[in-house]
């Protein structure tokens, strides 16, 4: 899932980052790339998200209040 996570990252950001530079110079296809950029955007939201999740049940673990 981790490998997953990170790939949809990545390639939130190309995505992202594609459709901002097409838009901010003016490029033929910008209208396009609003959709895959807006994508783009949703991957990065849900790598972070999955990565924060992921972080927090680690920390959980480690230290179990009721097993002391």
């Amino acid at each position: 899932m981790k490998r997953i996570a990170l790939f949809a990252l990545l390639s939130g950001i190309l995505m992202a980052a594609a459709a901002y530079i097409t838009e901010i110079n003016d490029l033929p296809g910008a209208v396009e790339l609003r959709t895959p950029g807006f994508i783009g955007y949703i991957f990065i939201i849900s790598a972070i998200a999955w990565f924060s999740l992921h972080t927090l049940y680690q920390w959980s673990k480690e230290s179990d209040p009721y097993h002391s």
